[in-house]
């Protein structure tokens, strides 16, 4: 149901409506939905920074913005110090945060998530 409503399964009949409007027809792109997975979905190879950025970056933002609103982001999920790791040298809860921050760094309009706080520690 959260990949309908995002745009990543196509529905078979009825509709998708979004704050009153048709979504069923609007690309994933377009949708300013954020998705956080349960099992993540982080880049192995970008560490937690890069991943962090990655939707900023597909959006075309400028360098300095995306390293100011990285910055905030990493601060908001207290991930700040290991903004230089990469996914398999971090916990699962971790990891968990850098999935959220990925999603918030772009500030979408509505956020799914697909039991995001599983594997958080205290």
């Amino acid at each position: 149901l959260l990949q309908l409503i995002c745009g990543l399964v196509e529905a078979s009949e009825g509709r998708v409506v979004i704050d009153g409007r048709d979504q069923s027809a609007t690309p994933v792109h377009q949708r300013d939905i954020g998705l956080v997975f349960q099992h993540y979905a982080l880049f192995p190879h970008l560490t937690v920074a890069e991943n962090i950025a990655f939707p900023l970056k597909m959006r075309g933002c400028a360098s300095a913005e995306v390293a100011s609103r990285v910055a905030a982001t990493l601060d908001m999920v207290h991930l700040g110090h290991l903004a230089g790791r990469f996914p398999r040298e971090l916990s699962g809860g971790q990891q968990q945060r850098v999935a959220l921050a990925r999603c918030f760094v772009y500030q979408p309009s509505i956020i799914l998530m697909d039991e995001p706080l599983g594997a958080l520690d205290k």
